[in-house]
């Protein structure tokens, strides 16, 4: 099939914008979990690692990730397994856990948030210009997602 661009007048705006959001979704997932990663970290567990920029609660991440709470505390148990995450108190509120990385986990956050970057480039042809433009708008999305109370995939889905 030709990307020539009269095949991609046949769509709206909006069917070619989701179009080339699930393009490049679906690359970055295939190939992420294609990455050789010790322990064999599958998709939930790169996620997760990737969006634990800092330490945060079970709940935070689970809207971060647009995931079930069931589904992102197997993730981090997974994690913490491998010793990549550690539960701690929040400071803020002694009964509360947040999750933060360890050594090992931020390795290994550095890692894969190089290999994403690298096949985001090479799958999206975008410039790193386009691709603030693009983090920008994809931020403006996110938010209003997960306003809308958005979730994603049932819990347990490894696909």
């Amino acid at each position: 099939m030709s990307d020539t661009p009269d095949i991609w007048d046949l769509y709206t705006t909006e069917v070619q914008a989701m179009m080339g959001v699930f393009a490049l979704q679906l690359q970055l997932e295939q190939r992420l979990t294609e990455t050789p990663t010790p322990g064999d970290l599958g998709k939930p567990e790169c996620h997760l690692l990737i969006i634990l920029a800092a330490p945060r609660r079970m709940g935070e991440l689970a809207q971060l990730a647009m995931k079930t709470p069931s589904a992102v505390t197997a993730a981090a148990a997974m994690l913490e397994k491998q010793g990549l995450i550690r539960r701690v108190r929040d400071p803020r509120d002694g009964r509360a856990w947040l999750l933060e990385l360890t050594e090992e986990g931020s390795a290994r956050r550095c890692e894969l948030i190089e290999a994403a970057s690298g096949i985001f480039y090479e799958t999206s042809g975008l410039t790193r210009e386009e691709a603030k433009i693009l983090a920008g708008l994809a931020q403006k999305i996110h938010n209003k997602a997960i306003q809308s109370g958005a979730v994603g995939p049932c819990e347990g889905d490894r696909t």
